[in-house]
């Protein structure tokens, strides 16, 4: 009896650990904290149960001041994918729900928020899904759905008659958190040099599998700087499926903005990620996907000569071990490293 009741307390006590630290979607903040200063007024709708939802959000206090009202599941009548939920939300916003533009990333609430008479706005949290075709035909037909997004970074306010994000730096989004990756370069297949006549790296999905897991595909710019070198140079990269390509596995393929005379294989390459450039996404041919990646890489450059993505430059991070063995993140909103990582060219 004793071992059966501390299993179980051991067990209530892991769990509310494991909700504590449920992450939100990337970009949820920085939408909520938009909408906010738009005075739009916004509610939480969930099947989680009051406890649940109340474990969920007990470390993140900035949450519950970003909302006005929330509805949970055990307080209405029927749970997703009846309207009980949305409708209730709706009410205590005193909005009518013809008025709610609803954020949903699963089926059932879709169909919930559709027939409360909602817009929906879908955005898969299935982060090991290659697209959102899966979700996208679950959907289709559904006269509520406006937009089916791969994350909240795509989400375009002026769509929708709101002021735009005040935060883009020429177009890309800071991210905060910065993201680190470092591991060693490793001969590839060459598929960058050779049909793009552009040097992309490949980082080897097996040791990527858990650092981008949660990351939102989509192309994005930052720092990078290779061996022993103090040497820091910009680059774009890419993490995803490739769709292009059809890739199988979710990689992520840096790109540095830089010509090199000669290969540096072996070397370790530590890359700092910094902005969000635009989401992932395919082409009709191979020029037009060539034509795209120059267009980032200009992006890239303008966006990183700005101070408030210029200064990750000087991040200890990208410095080689011994000049950053003091400190790998003296820039505030700078994420742990992951390491162990494997760079193809």
């Amino acid at each position: 009896m004793f071992d059966t009741i501390w299993r179980e307390d051991l067990c209530c006590y892991c769990c509310l650990r494991r909700w504590a630290d449920v992450k939100p979607l990337p970009g949820a903040r920085r939408l909520l904290q938009h909408l906010q200063a738009c005075g739009c007024k916004v509610a939480i709708a969930t099947s989680t149960s009051r406890s649940t939802f109340d474990k969920k959000l007990a470390k993140k206090p900035w949450m519950r001041e970003l909302f006005q009202a929330s509805v949970c599941g055990d307080e209405v009548a029927n749970g997703k994918p009846a309207p009980d939920v949305f409708q209730e939300a709706a009410r205590q916003l005193g909005v009518a729900p013809q008025d709610c533009l609803c954020f949903e990333d699963a089926p059932s609430g879709v169909q919930g928020a559709v027939a409360a008479g909602m817009g929906v706005v879908v955005v898969p949290s299935l982060v090991e899904s290659p697209d959102t075709k899966q979700v996208q035909e679950q959907v289709d037909g559904q006269a509520g759905v406006r937009q089916v997004l791969p994350s909240l970074l795509a989400f375009d306010p002026t769509v929708y008659g709101l002021p735009a994000f005040h935060d883009l730096v020429e177009g890309v989004i800071p991210m905060e958190p910065a993201l680190k990756l470092k591991g060693t370069v490793v001969k590839g297949f060459g598929r960058g040099s050779k049909e793009l006549g552009i040097p992309t790296a490949n980082v080897d999905a097996d040791s990527l599998r858990h650092t981008i897991a949660e990351a939102v595909t989509g192309i994005y710019c930052g720092w990078a700087s290779i061996g022993s070198s103090k040497e820091v140079y910009r680059m774009c990269m890419s993490i995803g499926w490739n769709p292009f390509y059809g890739n199988k596995e979710k990689t992520a393929e840096p790109w540095i903005l830089h010509d090199f005379d000669q290969p540096f294989y072996g070397e370790e390459i530590r890359l700092l990620v910094c902005g969000y450039v635009r989401p992932e996404a395919n082409f009709s041919s191979l020029e037009a996907l060539i034509q795209r990646i120059h267009k980032d890489g200009d992006v890239s450059k303008a966006a990183l000569a700005h101070p408030k993505l210029a200064k990750y430059a000087h991040d200890n991070f990208l410095q080689p071990e011994a000049a950053s063995a003091e400190g790998l993140a003296d820039i505030e909103g700078s994420a742990p490293v992951a390491n162990g990582l494997a760079v193809r060219l």
